[in-house]
């Protein structure tokens, strides 16, 4: 499988590459991969809407495969509104633009692959905008292909979204830190993927663990309960 997605990439041999790292698979992969051809400076957007879980799974990825890695934070919150992707992205990746043309690098990249290209992503707009590539889509590599590389060198990441997708409506910095707060309780109790949707009076847990929260009912409902008058859980795995 390396020698399949490998072999293509070698168009960017000898590049110098700002690389969008999520720490998530796409973008781990696509790290893993290009830093054995290319030149990688990899850049971790830390947000307030972005967990600091997340955060720490990416340093630590970054460290176990010895990539180059920065962490860049920007305070501000972005309106959690349709335009929410879009508008995040062209944020993202003008500050990476920035930081290549400083540091004299040659391109930015970023793990989009070519699944993601016949879904509803309005984030991919920014992408063309402002002329960002994406070698896996590029490639016509698909998620599966991802996920079976992930395997063979033992990666198993949650899929994670950043933390406005617990919401339905604008938010407060104050209920993201809580969202996140309870979420990070939960992974106490569950294994894998955990999202808390916040309805305002009501919290819907989407999670992989299904078994997880029946097992913990009442040491999680007795915490939720502080913050919600009705919890529910969604039937359909995260």
């Amino acid at each position: 499988m390396f020698h399949i997605i490998e072999q293509p990439l070698d168009k960017y041999k000898n590049k110098k590459i700002v690389l969008a790292y999520s720490g998530g698979v796409d973008s781990l992969i696509l790290a893993i991969l290009l830093n054995r051809v290319a030149k990688v400076k990899c850049i971790f957007i830390k947000t307030p809407y972005i967990a600091n879980y997340q955060l720490r799974n990416a340093i630590s990825y970054a460290k176990k495969f010895n990539l180059d890695l920065d962490v860049i934070y920007i305070n501000e919150l972005i309106k959690n509104d349709n335009l929410r992707c879009y508008n995040c992205k062209k944020m993202f990746f003008s500050k990476l633009l920035e930081i290549k043309d400083k540091i004299n690098y040659d391109l930015v990249v970023d793990g989009t692959h070519y699944d993601d290209l016949f879904e509803d992503r309005p984030g991919l707009k920014a992408l063309e905008e402002l002329n960002i590539k994406s070698p896996f889509a590029e490639f016509k590599v698909r998620k599966r292909e991802i996920l079976e590389l992930a395997k063979e060198l033992k990666i198993n990441i949650p899929k994670e979204t950043c933390l406005l997708t617990r919401f339905y409506r604008d938010v407060s910095l104050e209920e993201i830190k809580r969202v996140e707060k309870l979420e990070e309780f939960l992974r106490k109790y569950l294994k894998g993927a955990i999202k808390l949707r916040d309805l305002k009076d009501k919290a819907i847990l989407e999670v992989e663990d299904i078994e997880g929260v029946i097992k913990n009912r009442e040491i999680i409902l007795k915490e939720l309960k502080k913050h919600y008058s009705k919890v529910l859980l969604n039937l359909e795995r995260y």
